[in-house]
């Protein structure tokens, strides 16, 4: 599952994903690799754009999850999912939710 994650994360990313948190904390780096990108996107219940646009609502909600949020938006377009559905997603969330989810998705999408 390691190698399946990692090859999974690097495709969501459109590149390998390094970084301090990684280097400060690899155990974090093995986990996500092997349990979220290897078992859980290798499940057949979601393809990657549905399950991008769960995980983007769930962020929204997030006060402090603004750095997660906008590689999520990335990760979005990297699985072609486009900006006017992410546009539209900001607009679900502002009827259907609450402007200050719909705001930080929105401030994402700018960044």
């Amino acid at each position: 599952m390691l190698d399946t994650g990692t090859a999974n994360q690097t495709r969501l990313s459109d590149g390998p994903v390094a970084g301090p948190l990684f280097d400060f904390a690899p155990a974090i780096d093995q986990y996500l690799k092997t349990h979220l990108f290897g078992d859980i996107f290798e499940r057949d219940n979601l393809d990657w754009q549905s399950r991008e646009l769960a995980t983007l609502g769930m962020l929204s909600a997030l006060p402090g999850a603004e750095p997660q949020l906008r590689a999520h938006v990335r990760i979005s377009l990297n699985v072609g999912l486009g900006s006017g559905q992410l546009r539209q997603l900001v607009r679900v969330l502002a009827e259907r939710v609450n402007a200050d989810e719909a705001g930080r998705l929105e401030t994402a999408l700018r960044q």
